[in-house]
């Protein structure tokens, strides 16, 4: 009998208990509207919602860097925008130049529009110099340091170099997505498409080489009246006794033997005995060979305004560890630059593939073969034009330091129009690049956007209780809780009469 009471009494315990933690769960979901306030509420969505919570941090960052991206591309497609309009825009360069050309300049007019163009040009450097937020846009990989720097002369730009990144730097603003947010200045602002280097004037009778040449854009070859050509022999150490060895020409005899301590005159004796060097063709100044200065060779008489090829010299006997050199002070004939760079002479030799260096390294291979008169030419490489080096020699066009005539202005300045179309047509296609890529990003964005709004509302799902269902739960529990009570009340006020 105690058995049959205690298990009543424990059966009756644990109903009520159940139905006492459905209730106390219940009201808690009323209270606060989630249906999981703690993982023991449903482990499986818990884990869930731990994972969705997760995800929405992720795409939550992606979309603020896609923000960060998009307004960085926005403001950098602005830029290009206006840089299209300096060139082709109503008071653009392009228009300037239309007017230029139609004749009714005079010089001191070229000159004032000179001005204007010199302004263009700051204008343009300003705007591919543009910072965001302490970052320059258009440097690639290196936003913290200007990409484009001006070098003046006198006061006046006279060339602009890209020092940013060759490489673009990229933003990660999806899973496994990358995109770049800061261009390469050099892709945007040059063209890479190289032709064979035309010769605008004709005025000096220098034509393209055969090599492949490195310069960009426009350049300024300069062909200077005939020089005489000067070689320097010296010799390093102190030698007290021996000879070195001069090699020139080749026919016979071959080089002579000269003193370690030789005058100007002896070695200028000893040079008219080799082979294609007469009497007369050289004069050698200096004192000693031995000297620091050494004795120099000008090359004159028959091999006069030549540029002739370079003497050798050896070591015959010196002692004390002395050794003999040769240095070329300058070619000689026409000499030949480009950009203010060293003079070249012409060759007696193969004319055809001369190879002139600017001061910045880059290479100019010309056919000097046809050469007729000294003078200045403008060399314009079709295909590497950048904006910064057209305005910059539309400018020195204008200003006609050069002296050429107004026929040959009016020439420079008609070809002028093909490189602002050249530049016109660059910076619409980066117009379209980078206008695409913000396309792009927008549409990431809207997606990243919707995949969030879509976790952050099966999220809500799982975690928010139905407020209506958990009321008619709580009205269920509450009649099954009053009924249990209500059959506790009788079963527990039983005796023992109640059972015989």
């Amino acid at each position: 009998m105690s058995g049959t009471l205690g298990n009543i009494y424990n059966n009756i315990s644990f109903a009520l208990s159940l139905h006492a933690e459905a209730m106390a769960r219940l009201q808690e979901q009323a209270s606060t509207g989630a249906r999981i306030n703690r993982a023991s509420d449903g482990p499986s969505a818990a884990y869930r919602i731990l994972g969705l919570n997760s995800q929405e941090r992720s795409l939550e960052n992606y979309i603020d860097n896609l923000s960060e991206v998009v307004s960085t591309l926005e403001l950098s497609f602005s830029i290009v925008q206006n840089m299209f309009d300096e060139v082709a825009g109503k008071e653009g360069m392009r228009a300037r130049l239309t007017q230029l050309t139609g004749g009714i300049y005079d010089e001191a007019s070229r000159k004032r529009n000179a001005e204007v163009v010199n302004d263009l040009l700051d204008q343009v450097i300003m705007l591919a110099n543009t910072k965001r937020m302490g970052q320059y846009l258009f440097g690639g990989g290196n936003t913290s340091s200007a990409p484009y720097v001006a070098t003046p002369t006198n006061g006046t730009i006279t060339k602009v170099t890209y020092k940013g990144s060759v490489e673009g730097r990229d933003v990660e603003v999806a899973p496994g997505v990358e995109s770049s947010a800061f261009y390469v200045g050099d892709d945007l602002f040059r063209s890479n498409d190289r032709s064979t280097p035309e010769f605008i004037l004709g005025n000096t009778g220098v034509t393209a080489g055969t090599g492949t040449s490195s310069v960009t854009g426009f350049t300024w070859l300069t062909v200077a009246a005939e020089v005489n050509e000067k070689q320097t022999i010296t010799i390093t150490g102190t030698p007290t006794s021996g000879n070195i060895n001069i090699a020139f020409g080749a026919t016979v005899p071959l080089s002579v033997n000269v003193g370690y301590h030789a005058t100007a005159a002896d070695v200028e004796n000893a040079l008219e005995t080799l082979g294609d060097i007469g009497s007369g063709d050289v004069t050698c100044t200096g004192d000693f060979l031995d000297d620091a200065n050494g004795i120099t060779i000008e090359f004159t008489g028959a091999l006069e305004l030549t540029n002739v090829a370079e003497m050798v010299v050896t070591d015959v006997d010196l002692n004390n560890g002395a050794v003999p050199a040769i240095s070329t002070d300058n070619d000689g004939g026409k000499q030949l630059s480009i950009d203010g760079g060293t003079a070249v002479g012409i060759p007696i030799g193969d004319k055809t593939n001369v190879a002139i260096i600017n001061p910045d390294g880059q290479v100019l291979y010309v056919n000097a073969s046809g050469t007729i008169s000294t003078g200045v030419e403008l060399v314009v490489v079709t295909g590497t034009h950048d904006i910064f080096n057209a305005f910059i020699t539309i400018r020195d066009i204008l200003k006609n330091e050069k002296g050429h005539t107004d026929a040959q202005l009016q020439t420079l300045l008609s070809n002028s129009f093909n490189s602002l179309d050249e530049i016109r047509n660059l910076l619409v296609q980066s117009e379209v690049r980078i206008g695409s890529k913000v396309g792009f990003l927008d549409n990431l964005k809207e997606n990243l956007e919707d995949i969030r709004y879509n976790a952050m509302e099966e999220t809500t799902r799982l975690e928010q209780a139905d407020i209506a269902q958990v009321a008619i739960d709580l009205s269920r529990r509450e009649v099954l809780y009053q009924m249990s009570l209500s059959v506790a009340a009788r079963l527990m006020s039983m005796s023992l009469l109640d059972f015989l």
